[in-house]
């Protein structure tokens, strides 16, 4: 096989030449036969896929860095499954296999192995089709012969730019942006399977810890879940290091992690960073298990989505098109007659008919567990601008109120017992309530509300200091600072131990209230913060 090269001057070896004074033609075999110096012939391929297209020709590569999984090309019936390849000098390329060859080619390439491939086409990638800053591709097909070769190198001589867990808020809901981590996979939660785009997809969330101890959700759709989430759960009790590359960044409990078609994972790579991590996870399995136990992880965390200076938003600005937005505003229920609570799974928090305590089968999770009262009531978020209707969940709803679900309960069917329903004092909690402002995190609902009002759900509040006033009616978002001593409470994850009352708080309640028709019952909609007294973990 015979290559001929324009005109210029390029050094295959020591021993070997390109004149830059006329076209020549030059044997890959007879440089090979020449030069025995490996290293040489990796970069001298390397080199040379960067000058030529639909160039066919035999070279030798390092280990396969990334295999990502097959996807169809948008608008054509095209399959397709890229590769990233690297050399001793970092060099990348990538490879693509399509169609019907891929069922035979693709087998013969495992990440971390090193390979010889001879009869490959290279080709520029189109520069709407490029990603991981690379413009050179190797089509692989059937025609292409891969052979095995033995590697010398115990440690992969590749860099990766991991986001930190606590940057992540950065990149929340961006489509144009996607991040790569590094962590250590503890534990996972049921699988699901919904519907997207009128098809059903399965899904899988795993729990993914760093060096402190910081606990990030990673969902893994469809062929992930079926391949690499296979090797997570079959390896668990290992600790299994992953490398996410090319993650979405959305707002799930905060902050959580998702694949994509583009994106890649890597499981126990052999780099240092990797296995640094490993051995730190291994020397702290009893705090890791301690983490399991507690499940923090399935809790809102503001350490992760809210920022020192967090942006806010006028709420006459806020819109359904926004993922998730943050308010100052005030909090009011004063003139809002409900019942405070609702019947839930003592797992997911998904609303059940089940009579309080009677063990039974979620049909949303699955699992087996008693009914428990959790607290839950509309609220008013308002300031200078204008005001949106939003709902209240678990242990936010408890810190507000300064009661259980279960003390709700209790007065609800107590008012019932004697077919009353009377207007019970709050005036100490909305008097307080009308002085103080609050940072809110809220999203949007699908359900709308009889008046055609746009819903809302809180995910997160905190009090702000009294100094900080509302905002002004400016079209520009303002930076609210926390003190120190808001930051501590933030990351308690505002236990309803905090600003609880011994005293009873009576209600005003409405035996006309359903609370199973206004709960969400879709799994990634509603926040799940528990409404238990929970520990924070360190």
């Amino acid at each position: 096989m015979v290559i001929q090269f324009l005109p210029f001057s390029l050094h295959f070896s020591n021993s070997y030449r390109i004149s830059p004074l006329s076209p020549t033609r030059f044997s890959a075999a007879q440089h090979h036969e020449q030069c025995s110096d490996l290293r040489c012939c990796c970069c001298c391929c390397f080199l040379v896929l960067l000058l030529f297209d639909s160039t066919v020709f035999n070279f030798f590569v390092q280990p396969v860095q990334e295999k990502q999984q097959v996807t169809d090309s948008m608008g054509t019936p095209t399959k397709k499954q890229k590769f990233i390849f690297y050399d001793s000098e970092g060099s990348k390329v990538e490879g693509i296999i399509f169609n019907t060859d891929i069922p035979r080619m693709s087998p013969m390439l495992q990440v971390y192995k090193r390979y010889k491939i001879s009869n490959a086409d290279v080709r520029t990638i189109p520069p709407k089709f490029r990603s991981a800053g690379l413009i050179k591709q190797w089509v692989i097909t059937s025609k292409t012969v891969i052979e095995e070769v033995d590697a010398n190198e115990d440690i992969m001589p590749v860099k990766f730019a991991f986001t930190d867990f606590a940057d992540l808020a950065e990149y929340m809901d961006d489509r144009t942006k996607s991040v790569d981590v590094l962590g250590v996979v503890i534990s996972s939660l049921a699988m699901k399977t919904i519907t997207r785009n009128s098809k059903q997809s399965n899904v899988q969330k795993f729990v993914i810890l760093n060096e402190e101890s910081q606990t990030v959700l990673l969902s893994l759709w469809d062929d992930f879940l079926n391949n690499e989430g296979q090797a997570l759960l079959n390896n668990m009790q290992s600790y299994p290091v992953i490398i996410g590359r090319r993650l979405r960044v959305n707002n799930y409990n905060g902050v959580s992690l998702s694949t994509w078609f583009d994106s890649a994972l890597l499981v126990d790579p052999p780099i240092q960073e990797a296995r640094q991590l490993k051995n730190w996870a291994m020397r702290n399995a009893e705090s890791i298990a301690e983490i399991v136990d507690a499940k923090s992880y399935i809790k809102y965390n503001p350490a992760l989505s809210l920022k020192r200076d967090q942006k806010t938003t006028l709420i006459c600005n806020v819109t359904p098109s926004h993922k998730t937005a943050w308010v100052k505003a005030n909090l009011s229920f004063e003139h809002i007659f409900q019942k405070y609570w609702y019947m839930s799974c003592a797992k997911c928090y998904r609303a059940t008919a089940a009579d309080y305590g009677i063990e039974f089968t979620c049909n949303s999770c699955k699992e087996k567990g008693p009914a428990m009262p959790r607290c839950r009531f509309d609220i008013e978020l308002s300031d200078d601008s204008g005001a949106i209707p939003a709902s209240i969940f678990g242990d936010l709803a408890e810190n507000i109120l300064t009661f259980t679900g279960l003390e709700a309960m209790d007065n609800f069917n107590q008012l019932l017992c004697f077919f009353q329903n009377l207007e019970l004092p709050l005036e100490f909690v909305h008097a307080q309530l009308k002085t103080k402002t609050y940072l809110v995190h809220i999203k949007p609902v699908q359900t709308q509300l009889a008046d055609a009002r746009q819903r809302y759900t809180v995910l997160y509040c905190s009090e702000l200091e009294p100094k900080i006033a509302r905002p002004q009616l400016t079209h520009e978002p303002e930076s609210v600072s926390l003190s120190a001593d808001q930051q501590t409470e933030n990351e308690q994850l505002l236990t309803p131990e905090h600003g609880s009352s011994s005293s009873k708080v009576r209600l005003r309640l409405s035996e006309k209230f359903d609370e199973t028709d206004t709960v969400s019952t879709n799994d990634f909609d509603s926040p799940d913060a528990d409404s238990k007294k929970k520990a924070k973990l360190v």
